[in-house]
Parts: structure tokens; C-alpha cells; sequence
């Protein structure tokens, strides 16, 4: 087991091809020639340090073959230091978690925290400079998409409300309070009606107003008029298409019908104002069929799928159609938005926010349907007062006339 030549010799000598940093550690198997300095995998040959085969002083000397000063997990070998865990392997500082290594700056999560430029949706591709999810925070605008689709092409022909300050889709009513008109017509009691509607403030910084009852729909050369019993009105503003307007049976007294109208203020901050949501239901009776449905707003929920079945008496499939990244004020979010395919026979397609005439088994009715959902919303941290991210979730149907 010592070595059996001396350097120079067929078998080792200085300036063979193994060297330090062999297999295992530093100073091989035994000591002092035994075991060598420098194994196979070092860093300064293939097997020793003086020896051609076995390095300088015997088949294991100094430089042996196998166990070496920085072998497989030492100072610079295969894996070595920098190898599979180490500082510039295929997976080291940097590797599959780390700053540097395969597959990118800041790895799988990145070194920036949450989702972010550059990241799955980033600048930088896909895993790219920042990782899935990225090194700069909020979703980014260039890079593959990952779970999510693409940009895709929206369907709505005109965007929506993107900020709280932003502008609300039409309504298609005005409201005035008691008071405003001298006289007020009597309301004739309907079956499984409710007593007669009187309008109420709703408390608030800004206070709202919330009208629940019966109600008499009347014809007006302008368009159809809600009075409520107190003499509060919501007028038709010709704000929506014609089609939307709800239909009036009776052309001289109106139609007794239950209504259900909410305007609300919402404080946003104290230095970015205010913003109004608006909800209208009109039913034959309390319970009868939705003649007519309206909400809009900056910010209000998509309908409920118990909504949907009320309105359409079938349900709805969502249909993805586009995702866009949106930058307002402190905040930079994803909207993206959608389509709805009625579950008829044949199903029908309500294109987003586009006016289009369906059948149901409820009727024909008129609808307009915008539909979207925000998310990874990141608010900017040099920020201390800005407007809201909005939805645009603006409804309205109209049943026709039977």
C-alpha cells in the first residue's frame, strides 16, 4: 500500500495530471504519502500532483488518485465547493432557490418578494429575472404568463370605471326627493305587494337614500317615471339605449309595481372623495318576475348566481375573454373580463358590455352586462392618499312587454 516508485517514474513524478482537490479530503486515505494530496477530481489534474497514474511517491502518494485535499465535496471539484449546493454549481448560490443559478435571479419565488416585474407575468421572462414570481413586486407587463392566459382581446367595445374617481357606467335614472313635485298619486294595493314605499336616508358621511315598496311605473313623454308614495321619483334620463327603458302596461295610469332603489356615497379617503353606486329592481309583484334590473357603480360585486337564475331563469357559464394590466394612481392591479353564455337551448352568448337581445323562458329581454374581477393589486408605498381600484361590473336588463 505505500508507494512502490519514486517521482519521475513511469507511475508519478511533478507535473502529472492528478492534483489537489481530489476525491474526499485533505490528505487522503492514510497520511503523508499513503493517501495523497489531491484525489481525482481536484483542482489541478486528474489524479496527482506529480504522478502520471498514482503522483508522486507510490501508488497512493502525495496527489493520489482518490482521496484528495478538496475531492468530491472539496474546494473546486465537480461538485466541490460551488457543486450541487455550492457557490456557482449548477445549483448553487443562486441555484434552484438562490441569486444566481439555474433558473434565475432571485429562483423559483425570486429575490424581490411578491409577485413581480419580471416574474411569471414580468419583463423578464418566464422564470426569468426575478423568478415566477419575480424581484420587484407587483405583476409585470412582458414576460409569459404562467398559470394565467394571456393579454387575450377584450370584448367590450368601451372600458369600464378603472379607479374610484373614474366615471361609472350610465345608470339611466335621476333621482329627486319628496317634495319636488306638488302632487302625488294614490297607490292601489297589489297582491303579495308589500305597504306602499317611502324613501329613506341612508346614514353616512355622505348620506344615500333607499326606497322599498310598492310603486307606481308611469308613461312620461320622456321616458318611464318610478313615484314613490312619499313623491320621491327616479326619471328616466335617456342615459341607456332605448331598449333598456322597462315597459308600462297601463299608457294612462301606470302599472302598480315593486321597487327596490338604493343610492349609496362611499367615502374613499379624506383627500380622494367620494363614489356612488346605484341598484334598481322592478317586479310585478314582491315576488313576481324581475321586469327590470339595474346596478352600477365603481366598485360593486358581479351578480350571484342566485341573481342570475332570478333574471334569466337558467344559469350562466363565465367565459374568460382578456386579462390587461392596469396603472392608476398608488395602484397597479390585473383586471380581467368576460363573457356569459346562457345555459338555453340553443345557449345564447351576452357579449361583455355589449347590448344584446336574449330569450328565456322568463321572456325576451334586453341586456347590457359588464363583467370583470381584479387581482394582484399592489398599492405603492411612497402613496398616502389616492383614489380605489374599481370594478366594472355594470348591469342592466329589461324584460319586454308580454
Amino acid at each position: 500500500m505505500l508507494g512502490a516508485c519514486n517521482s519521475g517514474s513511469s507511475l508519478g513524478g511533478p507535473g502529472g495530471s492528478g492534483g489537489f482537490g481530489g476525491s474526499v479530503g485533505a490528505g487522503g486515505d492514510y497520511t503523508d504519502g499513503s493517501g495523497g494530496r489531491g484525489g481525482s477530481v481536484g483542482s489541478g489534474g486528474f489524479p496527482g500532483a506529480g504522478g502520471r497514474a498514482f503522483g508522486t511517491g507510490g501508488a497512493f502518494g502525495s496527489g493520489g488518485e482518490y482521496l484528495g485535499r478538496g475531492g468530491t465535496f472539496g474546494t473546486g471539484g465537480l461538485p466541490g465547493f460551488g457543486g450541487t449546493f455550492g457557490a456557482g454549481g449548477f445549483r448553487g448560490f443562486g441555484g434552484a432557490f438562490g441569486t444566481g443559478g439555474l433558473p434565475g435571479f432571485g429562483g423559483t419565488f425570486g429575490a424581490g418578494g411578491s409577485p413581480g416585474f419580471g416574474g411569471t407575468f414580468g419583463a423578464g421572462g418566464s422564470p426569468g429575472f426575478g423568478g415566477t414570481f419575480g424581484a420587484g413586486g407587483s405583476p409585470g407587463f412582458g414576460g409569459a404568463t404562467g398559470n394565467l392566459p394571456d393579454g387575450g382581446t377584450c370584448s367590450a367595445p368601451s372600458p369600464g370605471p378603472i379607479s374610484t374617481s373614474s366615471p361609472a357606467r350610465p345608470f339611466g335614472w335621476t333621482f329627486s326627493g319628496a317634495g319636488a313635485d306638488a302632487a302625488t298619486p294614490s297607490i292601489a294595493a297589489a297582491d303579495g305587494g308589500t305597504a306602499p314605499a317611502s324613501c329613506q336616508s341612508v346614514p353616512a358621511a355622505y348620506p344615500g337614500v333607499s326606497c322599498l315598496g310598492l310603486a307606481l311605473l308611469q308613461p312620461a313623454p320622456d321616458g318611464p317615471v318610478v313615484v314613490f308614495a312619499d313623491g320621491a321619483r327616479l326619471r328616466w334620463d335617456n342615459s341607456l339605449p332605448y331598449a333598456l327603458r322597462p315597459y308600462v302596461k297601463d299608457e294612462i295610469d301606470g302599472d302598480t309595481v315593486w321597487v327596490d332603489y338604493e343610492k349609496r356615497n362611499k367615502v374613499v379617503c379624506p383627500f380622494c372623495g367620494t363614489y356612488t353606486t346605484e341598484t334598481l329592481q322592478i317586479r310585478d309583484l314582491q315576488t313576481g318576475l324581475v321586469r327590470f334590473y339595474d346596478q352600477q357603480g365603481a366598485v360593486l360585486p358581479n351578480l350571484s348566481d342566485a341573481q342570475i337564475m332570478d333574471i334569466f331563469g337558467v344559469s350562466a357559464t363565465v367565459l374568460q375573454t382578456c386579462t390587461v394590466p392596469i396603472s392608476i394612481g398608488c395602484f397597479t392591479y390585473l383586471r380581467s373580463q368576460y363573457d356569459h353564455q346562457l345555459a338555453t337551448t340553443p345557449p345564447q352568448l351576452i357579449v361583455d358590455a355589449t347590448l344584446t337581445q336574449v330569450t328565456t323562458s322568463r321572456g325576451k329581454l334586453a341586456v347590457f352586462w359588464a363583467s370583470s374581477q381584479e387581482s394582484y393589486v399592489v398599492e405603492s408605498s411612497n402613496c398616502i392618499s389616492a383614489p380605489g381600484v374599481a370594478t366594472d361590473t355594470g348591469f342592466v336588463a329589461a324584460l319586454a312587454a308580454p
